[in-house]
């Protein structure tokens, strides 16, 4: 049954106090936030509004804004097509997120293609589209770093071992040790988000691992679909210090950053749904996917809120 009388701050709710799921299973939540305004009582005004609450949610992860201006760009078109506005937000969410789920089984489809090449890979953090694909890929080695504080390179591992395969966990300080010693062929990981200059953004440890890579001679490829990129700006968030040390008192602190900037320099190539793509062909793809999704921005007011980067295309 479909909720109403829920103002978009309750309904948005859910994903700011989601630090478990992923991008993906975000962006997906954000388009399934809409249903929860299908109500006779809601109208075009509130939608808007709710797309700009739900972009402003996790500025960590634009694909949750992303997905949030497109849903809204193809309820306005329904509704500007005389479509009565419940069963305008119930295709539009349809369509939003079959488009979205096509992308990422192009992204794993195309990322499979390329890991079976490699016979011992290493990866940090975890991200559902990177292990979707590694899993297909049954006979090979992977190293998995831990991803401290967060833990959620345990998690991967034990996800790809109950697969059946060949899985190494270690501290990610170990990482150089791994690549030194020429136990991996390739350093593959997922990423948060995409700037405009390609570079991207994911776990803290993961540009350490890439100046490793580069230095080992090995490469780094990111597996992504587009709609991670930071069309609407992009900031960090902040996490508890508690989790690097829950013994803290007087002069005792700690710094727990979640994110870092990884330059693009630093990766080989992207693979994503349009397939293999070096910086300069992702940077197209980048001013095209603007272009789309700032449409469902048209009609809801400029985010005050401040972000670290802004997008260049403004």
């Amino acid at each position: 049954m479909i909720e109403s009388g829920l103002k978009p701050e309750e309904i948005a709710r859910e994903i700011v106090e989601d630090h478990v799921s992923g991008a993906a299973q975000l962006a997906i939540k954000a388009a399934n936030a809409f249903l929860k305004l299908a109500s006779e009582k809601t109208d075009l005004k509130t939608a808007r509004k709710l797309a700009k609450i739900l972009a402003e949610s996790r500025p960590s992860m634009p694909s949750i804004a992303n997905m949030a201006y497109i849903t809204l760009k193809l309820i306005e078109e329904r509704v500007s097509e005389g479509e009565d506005l419940r069963d305008a937000i119930e295709l539009a969410v349809r369509s939003a997120v079959k488009t979205y789920q096509d992308n990422l089984k192009k992204t794993i489809q195309n990322a499979v293609k390329i890991l079976r090449r490699y016979d011992s890979i290493i990866t940090h953090s975890y991200s559902s589209t990177t292990a979707a694909a590694i899993e297909l890929c049954d006979k090979l080695r992977v190293f998995v770093t831990e991803s401290r504080p967060g833990y959620e390179g345990r998690r991967l591992a034990e996800r790809l071992a109950q697969k059946g395969l060949d899985v190494t966990l270690i501290v990610d300080s170990a990482a150089s040790y791994v690549i030194d010693r020429g136990l991996v062929d390739a350093f593959v990981a997922g990423c948060d988000a995409i700037l405009d200059d390609c570079s991207i953004v994911n776990k803290i440890g993961t540009k350490m691992i890439a100046l490793t890579a580069r230095e080992a001679g090995i490469p780094f490829i990111v597996v992504t679909d587009t709609w991670k990129a930071a069309v609407h700006g992009f900031s960090f968030e902040e996490h508890s210090p508690s989790e690097v040390y829950d013994k803290l008192a007087g002069t005792l602190t700690a710094l727990n950053p979640y994110f870092e900037i990884v330059p693009a320099r630093l990766v080989t190539f992207y693979v994503t749904e349009d397939g293999r793509l070096d910086r300069e062909k992702l940077s197209e793809r980048l001013k095209e996917l603007w272009k789309e999704i700032t449409a469902g921005e048209r009609n809801v007011q400029k985010t005050t809120q401040h972000r670290e980067h802004v997008s260049k295309f403004r």
